[in-house]
């Protein structure tokens, strides 16, 4: 009987926890930035310069100016991401790639080998680059997976996609940020 007092115990105080950090999360501004971005406010995309998964270089969005660039947040257990890779590298090969948008994903909250391996399940040829501990995922607040931003030329935040993105809805998006 108490081995199943301290295990309740135990639960309700992990439930605790994760109502706490939610709470923090959402009172502390670390949304903030996506919910700038859907205001329409257009906000200086964070910047960052991640390594990619393959370990042969970095990716800097600063290196990127000037160019439309669609940043997606995922990571390999993710369902919804798993749903999406295809949608997104089809776009990246057919529309993106070939008009001059940058594609970068960045996987976080992950480990290094699930994310090559997920990668290749998926053929996914666009930038890939790994936030080993987190920060650029934080930086642009986000809160589940996955996530995207559409960042224009000058370096704002455009668009900002909670959950799995379309490729209209991709289309439509970079239309804003100012691509024909």
């Amino acid at each position: 009987m108490k081995r199943l007092v301290a295990i309740a115990v135990a639960v309700a105080l992990l439930a605790l926890g994760v109502v706490l950090a939610r709470a923090i999360m959402t009172s502390s501004g670390a949304r903030a930035f996506p919910s700038e971005v859907a205001s329409g406010a257009r906000p200086l995309a964070p910047d960052f310069t991640l390594r990619t998964l393959d370990g042969t270089g970095t990716v800097s969005l600063a290196d990127l100016r000037g160019q439309i660039v669609v940043i997606n947040f995922w990571a390999s257990w993710c369902d919804p991401c798993k749903e999406e890779a295809p949608v997104l590298e089809d776009f990246w090969q057919t529309e993106a790639e070939p008009n001059g948008v940058a594609f970068v994903g960045i996987d976080t909250q992950d480990l290094s080998d699930d994310a090559r391996a997920f990668a290749k399940t998926y053929a996914l040829t666009y930038p890939l680059v790994h936030d080993a501990g987190g920060e650029v995922g934080r930086d642009y607040g986000v809160g589940a997976f996955p996530e995207t931003f559409v960042v224009d030329a000058q370096g704002r935040a455009v668009v900002w996609f909670p959950g799995a993105i379309t490729a209209k809805d991709l289309r439509a998006a970079i239309s804003k940020a100012g691509a024909p």
